[in-house]
């Protein structure tokens, strides 16, 4: 049964990010806002041309599972989002495409 109500504002999915010379992803879970069809072709379309840390900060509450150079958990702020766009090129459009994943593909159980 489906029930249709209101979404809530944010949600959770796992994100993967591209790690050079790794041969496994980053895995870590990001908080997002929630949008409707419509707003998301409309961001999708506004970003074009855009910087991926705008565009991203405009969709991403926060993350877990995120470690800095000690081991510690690294809190999720634009400074930390900053950093990893810049510390791993390929973040950006993967972060985009796990957002955009989140959103149009249900979670498939084992």
């Amino acid at each position: 049964m489906f029930k249709t109500v209101n979404p809530p504002a944010t949600f959770t999915a796992e994100a993967r990010i591209t790690v050079p010379g790794a041969t496994d992803p980053g895995v870590f879970q990001v908080e997002w806002r929630y949008q409707t069809k419509a707003g998301m072709q409309a961001w999708i379309k506004a970003r074009e041309g855009v910087d991926h840390l705008v565009s991203l900060g405009e969709v991403m509450v926060g993350w877990s599972e995120v470690l800095d150079a000690d081991d510690q958990p690294l809190p999720f702020s634009r400074e930390a989002l900053a950093g990893m766009l810049d510390t791993y090129p390929a973040a950006g459009r993967d972060l985009i495409g796990a957002y955009i994943g989140a959103l149009f593909e249900s979670r498939l159980g084992n």
